[in-house]
């Protein structure tokens, strides 16, 4: 890897981008022409490429487990991979589904090792090579590239504050196509001040392989200032492997996929939350996005799922259901939450998509005790969990009018962060990880949980179409209080905790 002093952009991404224009509208302009239907049996028909697709890896018959690394340099996408390539295609590329990582690099940075530990990296993890041409018929294939030169644009920025770069570089559309879908860019502040800026797509990773890059990536730092190999776990297997795999589960994803069938049977379409503007005509599948933090003790949580023999996701699930239920006049509540997806042993080590969505059914009806609520949805939360392997799409295929998950089946998102922190360690370097901006949202509301220390940070995101702040802060505002409130006494009704909420 090389690092290059330039504008924007390097002079080869310059050239890579500009030899693939032309292929990329020819394929766009394919994808444009599809009607609503023919979308939907494309949808169908990727869905369905397993039995058919070419496997030397025997991984058909492998459904328990995955086999060493095969090599394998194409094949079919997994299903999170097939959910965003469809919908980054037919959704005027949104940055909703951009990744961005911004670190903070104060003292004596070595701008060639960091270059060299970065290709490092991207030669380790199959998927950040991984690019989806388009075939005649419009259907994408998954073609992983060869290691080879991967660039490090340096952008100096003395004396300017570099966030409006940080917020431009990363809303700025991939193309799915060519490649390349992880976007690395350095820039100067100061002699002794950088930022390391990573944008990737949400095809080629999730939360969890974002510790998995932060942690190999300061790993070969390291190495590398030391003059040494970096050490870092040998990869049994790959992306694809992965892939494949996924493809060979078709008869566990049907018995699943009728559980999904029947236990979904009824659930509302809409929340119906009150918003304080009307909602658009024509939904769009994301929206201009806010947010804001607050943090609030964890001991309550804690305590309360301690002693109900529950889970602090479930106290958390169940406390957010309430308020808004009670927000949106409904007794019946669908909220969105993500699953890691790497029940394998052998993928927790690989950068990747391997997240998938579960919906969580809330029966707020009775006036229950806050207990007796905490009971239902522990107990669909487990089955939930004993269900979570088929693919979301196929779940909202049975019983959503449309599956496109953020209309059909659930509008609010609730994610509890426990992925480990990785040591932001370099030699000579205080590294700061800062936190993304939100400029666009793919729900109404959105509620990131993080543990840190005795307290849980709340990042509320929203769709500012739809809310005001202070409405949003409205709900964050319950929802700590009711938490705290049902600590105190899980015996009392629902009714009766929404009369001892504290306003703050």
């Amino acid at each position: 890897m090389t690092a290059h002093g330039s504008a924007d952009h390097s002079t080869a991404a310059s050239e890579r981008h500009g030899a693939g224009t032309e292929r990329r509208r020819a394929s766009q302009a394919r994808l444009d022409s599809l009607s609503p239907a023919k979308r939907a049996l494309l949808a169908k028909r990727l869905a369905g490429r397993s039995a058919e697709t070419d496997d030397p890896t025997g991984l058909a018959a492998t459904a328990e487990g995955l086999p060493t690394a095969s090599g394998r340099r194409n094949g079919p996408l997994s299903f999170a991979e097939e959910r965003f390539w469809m919908a980054y295609m037919f959704e005027d590329r949104s940055p909703a589904y951009h990744v961005p990582l911004t670190l903070r690099l104060k003292g004596a940075l070595d701008v060639p090792v960091l270059a060299e530990a970065l290709r490092t990296v991207v030669a380790r993890h199959g998927i950040l090579r991984t690019r989806y041409p388009v075939g005649p018929e419009g259907e994408p294939t998954a073609v992983v590239d060869e290691p080879g030169p991967f660039d490090l644009p340096v952008v100096d920025r003395a004396g300017q504050d570099p966030q409006a770069l940080i917020d431009r570089v990363s809303a700025e559309p991939f193309d799915l196509e060519t490649g390349p879908l992880i976007r690395p860019l350095l820039l100067r502040a100061a002699d002794d001040e950088h930022y390391l800026h990573v944008t990737l797509h949400h095809i080629v990773t999730d939360a969890w392989s974002i510790g998995i890059l932060l942690h190999e990536l300061t790993t070969a730092y390291n190495a590398g200032r030391r003059g040494v190999r970096p050490s870092l776990p040998e990869l049994t297997v790959q992306y694809r492997d992965h892939a494949l795999w996924q493809r060979a589960q078709a008869e566990r994803f049907a018995r699943q996929t009728e559980y999904w069938r029947r236990a979904l049977r009824g659930a509302p379409r809409e929340l119906g939350l009150p918003t304080d503007r009307p909602r658009p005509r024509q939904r769009q599948a994301q929206a201009p996005g806010r947010h804001f933090t607050v943090t609030f003790p964890k001991d309550a949580a804690l305590g309360l799922a301690q002693r109900t023999g529950t889970t602090l996701f479930m106290v958390l699930l169940t406390a957010y259901s309430a308020v808004l239920g009670r927000a949106a006049g409904r007794e019946d509540v669908v909220v969105g939450t993500p699953v890691a997806g790497r029940g394998n042993s052998a993928v927790e080590p690989l950068i990747g998509c391997f997240i998938n969505t579960l919906a969580m059914r809330t029966d707020l009806s009775g006036d229950p005790t806050f207990g007796e609520l905490l009971a239902r949805v522990r107990e669909w939360t487990l089955r939930a969990y004993d269900n979570q392997d088929v693919p979301f799409q196929h779940v909202a295929e049975q019983v959503a009018e449309r599956g496109d998950g953020r209309t059909s089946l659930f509008q609010v998102w609730l994610a509890l962060q426990n992925v480990p922190d990785a040591p932001l360690e370099m030699a000579g370097l205080a590294v700061e990880e800062l936190a993304d901006a939100v400029e666009a949202t793919k729900f109404d509301v959105t509620f990131h949980v993080i543990e840190s220390g005795d307290h849980l940070g709340l990042r509320a995101e929203y769709d500012t179409w739809l809310f005001e702040e202070d409405t949003v802060r409205g709900f964050a505002d319950e929802f700590t209080t009711l938490i705290t409130a049902a600590a105190a006494d899980p015996a009392r009704r629902l009714s009766e905790l929404a009369g001892a909420r504290v306003r703050t």
